[in-house]
C-alpha cells in the first residue's frame, strides 16, 4: 500500500476533480475543480470531435455524470441513487480516457474535450438533476462491470490497515499529526475488534490471534499486488473508528 493511499483516505478524497484532471493534468483544489466543471466551453473547442461508438458514447457520458455527482459528494451534497464515486468513478474516467484515445486514435486534448462537452451538456440540460439521475440505472451498472465495488473490510481488517498506513507515513514523514491520527484511529479499531471477539465468548487470545491473522492476509494480498489495499473501503473504516456516544479519544 503506498504511502500516498493514507493521504487519500485521510482527505477522502475531497480534491478530486475528474474533469479538471483531463483539462491541465494536474491535481487542482477543490475550488478550482468547480471552477473548472462549471466554467463555460472556454477550456474546450466548439465543436469537438465525434466518437461514434454507441458504448464509448455512453462511457463518455458517465465519465461526465461521474465526475460531476463526485464533486457534489464531495461537498456533503451527492444525490440519491449514485455509489460512492471518489475512487472508482476516478478509475472509470481515466480508463475511459485511454480506451477511447486507442480505439479512435484521437488525442489527449480531443478526448478531453469530449468529456468537457459531455459535462456541459449534462449541465445545460433543462432539468439537469433530472438528466443526471436518468444516468444512474446504465452508468451504475457499467462502472460495476468495470471497476468492481470496493470490499468492506471488518474490524481486525480495518486496524491492519490504518496501522500499515501509519507505519508507511512514519517513514516517510516522521511523527506528524497524520500519523498521530491514525495510531489513534488503528488502536480504537484494534480494540473494538478484541471486544467483538470476546463479546461472543472466546479469550482474549483469540482476539489477538484474529488481529494478527488480518494483518497476515492482508500482507499477503500486498505482496502479491501492491496495490491490494486499494480494492478496500477505507471510508467504511473511519465510520466503524468514530467515538461512540458519550465519548471522546
Amino acid at each position: 500500500m503506498p504511502c500516498r493511499h493514507a493521504d487519500r483516505v485521510r482527505a477522502l478524497a475531497a480534491s478530486l476533480a475528474m474533469v479538471a484532471l483531463a483539462l491541465n493534468g494536474l491535481a487542482p483544489s477543490h475550488a478550482r475543480a468547480a471552477q473548472a466543471i462549471k466554467q463555460p466551453a472556454a477550456a474546450a473547442r466548439a465543436d469537438p470531435p465525434d466518437v461514434t461508438d454507441a458504448g464509448q458514447r455512453l462511457d463518455l457520458r458517465c465519465s461526465a455524470a461521474f465526475a460531476i455527482v463526485a464533486l457534489q459528494q464531495a461537498e456533503g451534497a451527492g444525490p440519491a441513487g449514485w455509489p460512492a464515486l471518489a475512487l472508482r468513478g476516478r478509475s472509470f474516467f481515466a480508463d475511459t480516457g485511454e480506451r477511447v484515445m486507442h480505439t479512435t486514435g484521437l488525442s489527449r486534448e480531443a478526448v478531453r474535450d469530449l468529456m468537457v462537452a459531455e459535462v456541459q451538456a449534462l449541465q445545460r440540460a433543462d432539468d439537469p438533476d433530472a438528466a443526471l439521475a436518468a444516468l444512474a440505472p446504465a452508468c451504475t451498472a457499467r462502472l460495476d462491470a468495470a471497476v468492481p465495488p470496493l470490499v468492506t473490510p471488518d474490524l481486525a481488517l480495518c486496524a491492519a490497515l490504518l496501522d500499515r498506513a501509519q507505519k508507511e507515513l512514519t517513514a516517510r514523514d516522521g511523527l506528524s499529526p497524520q500519523v498521530r491520527d491514525l495510531r489513534t484511529l488503528a488502536s480504537v479499531l484494534a480494540a473494538r475488534a478484541r471486544a467483538a471477539v470476546t463479546a461472543n465468548g472466546a479469550g482474549s487470545g483469540a482476539a489477538d490471534r484474529a488481529l494478527v491473522k488480518a494483518r497476515e492476509t492482508l500482507d499477503a494480498e500486498i505482496a502479491h499486488a501492491p496495490d491490494a489495499a486499494e480494492r478496500y473501503d477505507i471510508d467504511h473504516c473511519y465510520d466503524l473508528a468514530k467515538p461512540e456516544a458519550r465519548s471522546h479519544y
